[in-house]
């Protein structure tokens, strides 16, 4: 009799710890993303006197590349140019939600979209385009959903 009590006790013990382990885990997993404090949030949106949809830093400022830089190298709007055209500095995070193709990185703290180092406009208002000759705006790559893998076909077992 005392036997079949303490097991189940530890029966009950048990469960106890595997539900709180696991509700544990479900609230960590459940939790809103943890953003650094210099997080810059991506996402592609419609703007006006642009076809298409163009990539936007999270409070719908518009994104541009500098047709002086070149793909993989640091951004070279600096000083006086660098006053008017900022670069885009921080942890690059895309949207929850979003689906946006292409690769985001840093070079030297400058965040850059497929190689390209990335820019703000100082006279900027959310959702407008202020592209000019030597600034673009930046189309985000098409997202393609990832092509699922082929599922290993059974091998015979000899047993």
């Amino acid at each position: 009799m005392r036997t079949g009590l303490r097991a189940g006790v530890l029966g009950v013990v048990s469960a106890a710890l595997l539900a709180g382990s696991l509700w544990g885990a479900s609230s960590a997993f459940g939790a809103a993303q943890h953003l650094p404090k210099n997080a810059v949030v991506f996402k592609a949106e419609h703007v006006r006197g642009v076809k298409g949809v163009v990539l936007v830093e999270g409070s719908g400022l518009v994104v541009y590349t500098f047709t002086g830089d070149t793909p993989g190298k640091a951004g070279t709007c600096t000083g006086g140019c660098a006053a008017i055209w900022p670069p885009v500095h921080g942890v690059p995070v895309v949207a929850k939600g979003a689906k946006i193709g292409g690769k985001f990185g840093r070079i030297h703290g400058q965040v850059t979209y497929n190689g390209w180092p990335l820019y703000l406009f100082t006279g900027e208002k959310p959702l407008k385009n202020h592209a000019d000759s030597a600034f673009k705006v930046v189309r985000p790559t098409p997202w393609t959903a990832p092509k699922p893998k082929p599922t290993p076909s059974p091998t015979p077992s000899r047993y």
